[in-house]
């Protein structure tokens, strides 16, 4: 089966710690009318969050940063 391409890709470096974070959002189908996305981090479907809006993964993106500051 051939793999889903990404609609975005972002990618953050911690350059203290030497990591990076590379999030794929691919096109999701919705019930209603608001965009979702199947969330990939790293290449592996996401664990916690496996589908979601942008506004639930730029907060999840957030507090990731918020943490590691």
């Amino acid at each position: 089966m051939a793999r889903e391409k990404s609609r975005f890709r972002i990618s953050i470096s911690d350059k203290e710690a030497g990591e990076t974070l590379k999030i794929e959002l691919i096109d999701a189908q919705s019930i209603w009318s608001e965009r979702r996305y199947k969330i990939r981090v790293n290449g592996k479907v996401a664990s916690q969050l496996p589908n979601g809006t942008l506004t639930e993964v730029f907060d999840r993106l957030r507090r990731w940063m918020v943490k590691r500051a």
